[in-house]
């Protein structure tokens, strides 16, 4: 029989369903307070829950001279309970100029998350209603809207499977009161105390001074998250039917600049950040999003604006508007030649991948890459000569993106332009990245010769939405 462990009965009620859904649960285990009293919780939940396995992930973020010694302990804490065990190691020297350390170390710790979780699996984290008010807070002092004030929810899809925040209704004196209660003993991060960081100097300088004339203030703070993420919700269904509306008919993941121009300004802004997140690209700035309707979508037929913040660019090509992680430098007179049967190529844009049909031959030795350089002229049956520029403004191929489609080349000549045409006994098959995972999508059916494209999703991801079934002649 399980036994309540002095749980608010809200608590309790949702970590059985999550046990009664999910029969893979990881809990996110950094030893500190929060994390221990929310395995301590799970593990004892667990024992009449035979059919389900919990797994303790500790990331170690090297930062401390105690690391090793913290996870030696959540190592014996997890023995001791009877839970599995995994730790994984982060390098601590990594720096950028854009993001803060507490950003890096996040993104690399849900990397780790996302690579170990299995299908319909749920991780769980151990954050509390102080943390939502943390959150909640500096968000506000970003300038961020709705979405970024309803700040963490409790359960959202992750990876393969979910995450999940079953204390989000505790505060930080219930979780103490119940570890001190259950004796248990957490590890102490001495950074957490560091008010250089912002969180910290909210945690305990910030929310201390206005506990002082507003007692409730977290409860409070919670509570404003909560409406904030219902008015999210609202605007988030109003931005899926506009997008549904104006998105290119043509062009996959692009929009319909005629049909976007038809909606209010509000609701272009709306929607070109709903947009932006389902392309799981970083949200730009109010300034930047103006700039984007005044200069990109209100520009001529013809003119190519772009418009760029840090990790993204907004183009146009006629009634088509792209967003996309930024292109890489590009040397358009490189000549590749297969020395295998893949071949890398150059600027982030994937590998080639010859198969060829049995009873097929090519001489690979006479098979080389190159890019278009201006003048190409291409034979097509029943066409005649036909120059290669005017063959891809037929195709709708956006100017950006004709110097960077692969050339393939058979003695001197060329025999495909990857992705758009092929002669009659060689069909290529182009297989790009998902921008959501490094999984493979687009695949084409291949018969004679077929090349694939494959890559890391760094620069492919602008290229998913372009290519289409191969042309034969």
């Amino acid at each position: 029989m399980v036994v309540k462990i002095n749980l608010p009965t809200a608590t309790y009620n949702k970590i059985l369903d999550l046990f009664s859904v999910h029969k893979k649960t990881f809990i996110a285990y950094s030893g500190g307070l929060d994390s221990h009293a929310l395995l301590h919780i799970m593990a004892n939940l667990c024992q009449s829950k035979k059919d389900v396995k919990l797994t303790a992930i500790h990331v170690n973020h090297n930062l401390s001279p105690k690391s090793k010694q913290w996870a030696k302990h959540c190592q014996k804490v997890c023995k001791n309970l009877g839970v599995a065990y995994i730790t994984k190691s982060i390098d601590a020297d990594i720096k950028s100029d854009i993001h803060s350390p507490e950003e890096i170390l996040r993104k690399l710790r849900y990397e780790i998350f996302a690579k170990i979780l299995p299908e319909n699996g749920c991780i769980l984290t151990a954050h509390q209603a102080n943390d939502q008010a943390e959150t909640l807070l500096l968000q506000l002092f970003r300038g961020a809207g709705p979405k970024g004030l309803a700040a963490m929810p409790e359960k959202i899809k992750f990876a393969q499977g979910f995450l999940a925040r079953p204390l989000l209704n505790l505060s930080r004196e219930e979780i103490l009161q119940y570890a001190q209660k259950n004796k248990l003993k957490w590890v102490e991060d001495e950074s957490n105390v560091d008010t250089k960081f912002d969180r910290n100097l909210i945690r305990h300088k910030l929310i201390p001074a206005i506990k002082k004339r507003w007692p409730g203030i977290v409860a409070t703070l919670n509570r404003v998250a909560s409406h904030c993420a219902e008015a999210n919700e609202l605007l988030e269904i109003l931005a899926k039917k506009d997008l549904q509306d104006i998105a290119g008919k043509d062009v996959q993941n692009t929009l319909d600049i005629k049909l976007f121009k038809k909606l209010d300004f509000i609701r272009q802004k709306n929607t070109l950040r709903f947009w932006l997140h389902k392309l799981q690209l970083p949200m730009p700035s109010n300034v930047k999003l103006n700039e984007v309707i005044r200069t990109v979508i209100n520009s001529r037929y013809d003119a190519m604006p772009v418009v760029k913040w840090f990790g993204v660019e907004i183009r146009r090509f006629r009634d088509h508007l792209y967003a996309m992680p930024p292109l890489t430098s590009h040397d358009k007179s490189v000549i590749l030649s297969f020395l295998k049967k893949t071949l890398k190529l150059p600027a982030a844009l994937g590998t080639l991948k010859v198969s060829i049909k049995p009873g097929f031959k090519l001489d690979l030795k006479k098979t080389t890459v190159c890019f278009r350089q201006g003048g190409e002229k291409i034979n097509l049956p029943k066409r005649g000569t036909h120059d290669l520029k005017k063959l891809m403004q037929e195709w709708k191929i956006p100017v950006w993106l004709r110097d960077r489609i692969p050339l393939i080349y058979y003695d001197n000549k060329i025999i495909a332009v990857v992705g758009y045409w092929s002669v009659d006994s060689v069909r290529f098959q182009l297989i790009t990245c998902e921008e959501k995972s490094k999984g493979f999508s687009n695949t084409l059916t291949a018969s004679g010769v077929g090349i694939m494209l494959l890559g890391d999703g760094s620069c492919l991801d602008s290229f998913t939405s372009l290519y289409h079934t191969p042309r034969e002649s």
